[in-house]
């Protein structure tokens, strides 16, 4: 085999080595300076966003996270503010509490802000969005009644309901269409779904007494969080397999997105009493992919090198 062409084959293979749930993670705590909780919601792009706590105030804000940099953002007027999701252009969608407390969905594109607000309804929250801008969430009629999930898309709202369900909230959209999020069933169970098209898949953590999906990205990779008598604990799901995702040391996990690179963002707390705290985890590369890398690396040097004495 010609150097160049063994070079590109190895290196081919050492990218799917880094597949997250066969990768090790680097994990980065994130805090928002002077908070009193950070949780960190979606990642898209390098960009992670989320909301912040002030202390010693039930008081919250959105906030995003970018070039190591944290900056605030609400929205303007409003009793409080959360950042949910987040595309590849920098647009960020989340939730504000109005003069009433009642919810209200947003979009910020730039310092700029459009209300998301599903008409007729009391509550509306905005969860994802993608890079053709459509957004999902979830939006409740009037007090006391079960939410339905919603896709806006192209100027309209559209309402999410998984077949069978008391409530369907959705979360996450990527950029095919396939949304993510969780519904609770007759019995009073809680699942999480994926939609793809009109068709609905049940996720359920084997095992777990409930589970519960909130993001996902272009490849499909699916997070979110589950619970069973160990306690509550994050999950990637890939290719077809569950894998616990938690973090280092914690006493519980939660994952919240999941960008094309495999970055998982979330909250985790280290002890019963400490702060919620919001998590990056990085994929690093495993020993064998790192064997792989530098023998790439050696058939293209060998490649230049041949060149050269030509």
């Amino acid at each position: 085999m010609k150097p160049l062409l063994c070079g590109l084959v190895v290196l081919a293979l050492f990218a799917s080595t880094i597949e997250p749930g066969h990768a090790d993670y680097r994990f980065t705590t994130l805090n928002v300076p002077g908070a009193a909780t950070t949780v960190a919601t979606d990642i898209k792009g390098g960009q992670i966003v989320g909301y912040h706590e002030t202390p010693l105030t039930d008081a919250f804000h959105g906030f995003l996270f970018s070039e190591g940099s944290y900056s605030s953002f609400d929205v303007p007027g409003s009793a409080g503010t959360a950042g949910y999701g987040v595309n590849s252009a920098g647009q960020i969608v989340g939730f504000y509490l109005d003069s009433s407390f009642r919810n209200r969905g947003f979009l910020r594109t730039g310092n700029d802000y459009t209300a998301i607000d599903v008409p007729g309804a009391i509550n509306t929250r905005a969860e994802g969005i993608n890079t053709a801008g459509q957004i999902t969430g979830f939006y409740q009629m009037s007090a006391g009644l079960p939410p339905h999930g919603f896709l806006f898309s192209n100027g309209n709202y559209v309402s999410i309901d998984l077949p069978g369900s008391i409530d369907t909230v959705s979360s996450r959209i990527n950029n095919v269409g396939q949304i993510v999020g969780t519904y609770e069933d007759a019995a009073l169970r809680i699942h999480g779904f994926l939609r793809t098209g009109d068709a609905y898949t049940t996720l359920d953590f084997p095992g777990a007494v409930l589970t519960e999906a909130f993001g996902i990205n272009n490849v499909g990779q699916i997070v979110g969080m589950y619970s069973m008598t160990t306690g509550t604990h994050g999950f990637l799901y890939s290719d077809g397999n569950y894998s616990t995702f938690d973090v280092p040391g914690a006493v519980f996990s939660e994952a919240f997105g999941i960008d094309d690179l495999g970055e998982i963002v979330g909250e985790y707390a280290a002890t019963d009493s400490g702060p919620i705290q919001g998590f990056l985890a990085t994929p690093t590369p495993t020993p064998s992919s790192l064997l792989l890398l530098a023998v790439g690396a050696a058939c293209l040097l060998g490649q230049a090198c041949w060149r050269r004495r030509r």
